[in-house]
């Protein structure tokens, strides 16, 4: 897929929105490597829409969500990876929280301060 096609049709997802997403992962054959032709697999993988984040820009695909934990378990794909996405249904996930964090270097010390901020799906 054309990266402005791909930009179109991440920008029309919304959060809790679920996809497929068809993506070339890296192959786990055992062969000789004369044999390794193209070592990338074709996947598809269904899940939540959770946004892209990242440089280089990945896709967030929630796979679990634990309540308790107001956590996903979620897939990072590599937007350069992907060869197609295809939307099954609209707003399929119910409210859920997203956990974002912000890190900040502190100056005196060497260590690094972590905010813990809360995002639903309900904010856009």
């Amino acid at each position: 897929m054309k990266s402005e096609e791909m930009e179109k049709q991440l920008n029309s997802l919304t959060l809790g929105d679920y996809i497929r997403v068809s993506w070339f992962d890296a192959s786990e054959a055992r062969l000789t490597l004369s044999e390794h032709q193209k070592p990338e697999c074709l996947v598809d993988e269904w899940g939540i829409f959770l946004g892209v984040e990242g440089d280089p820009k990945h896709l967030l695909l929630g796979q679990h969500y634990v309540s308790m934990d107001r956590a996903w378990e979620a897939t990072r794909i590599p937007i350069t990876l992907i060869r197609s996405i295809q939307l099954i249904a609209k707003h399929a996930s119910p409210q859920a929280f997203l956990r974002r964090y912000i890190v900040r270097n502190l100056k005196k010390h060497h260590s690094v301060m972590v905010k813990d901020n809360w995002t639903g799906f309900e904010r856009r």
